[in-house]
């Protein structure tokens, strides 16, 4: 599981850091109502409620939604330390008060605890499965995410695509009305000529009655 969580504690940077702080601080200035850290854990009230059922729910039914809740369990905790370098630095720059970082420190140890919790669960299934079903709620969360990843390069493709085509259309109108400008001028130039030489003929038609005279 470290192989496959490592990459994630790199990403961030300075944008983490600052939409961490944004965070942080709507939660430091609200009056001292504290906040959950993260929303409600949906995976795990599905697992408890199909675990609770009146009518026995499938076992494959029950480690397919422990799954679930592993991988969000992995989510969290990947979270969770994305965040903790930026808060630590925070709290030495300062910006965050005690506070903050003791509802920090509770929400990891949750975490942790949520996790030793799901291994149990999972050894009650196969003994042994507590050992190595984070590694596979981690390759599934990978998955998920080059699945969104290459719904997003599609989306991308498509608009890129649209606006080409928008592009070519535009670009083929602009062509047309200026072949038809083109068009306009050279026929008023012709005409320009036909009447410049009307007039030429004229003037020289007056000539020669002249001469002749």
């Amino acid at each position: 599981m470290n192989s496959l969580l490592l990459p994630a504690l790199y990403l961030g940077g300075c944008i983490t850091a600052m939409s961490i702080f944004s965070h942080f601080y709507r939660k430091f200035s609200g009056l001292k109502q504290i906040e959950p850290w993260f929303p409600e854990n949906e995976a795990k009230e599905e697992y408890i409620s199909l675990l609770n059922c009146e009518t026995p729910v499938p076992e494959y039914h029950l480690r397919a939604s422990l799954l679930r809740r592993a991988m969000e369990g992995v989510r969290r905790l990947v979270q969770v330390q994305q965040e903790k370098p930026a808060l630590q630095q925070l709290m030495r720059m300062g910006s965050v008060g005690d506070d903050l970082w003791t509802e920090f420190t509770v929400a990891e140890q949750d975490i942790m605890n949520e996790l030793q919790a799901i291994a149990t669960e999972a050894n009650t299934y196969k003994e042994g499965w507590g050992q190595t079903i984070f590694s596979t709620a981690a390759q599934m969360l990978e998955h998920e995410k080059q699945k969104v990843l290459q719904k997003e390069m599609v989306q991308l493709h498509a608009t890129e695509e649209k606006k080409r085509l928008t592009q070519e259309k535009r670009d083929q109108q602009e062509q047309q009305q200026q072949q038809e400008r083109d068009a306009e001028r050279k026929q008023k130039e012709m005409e320009k000529a036909q009447q410049d030489l009307l007039k030429m003929e004229e003037v020289e038609k007056k000539q020669k009655s002249k001469g002749k005279k």
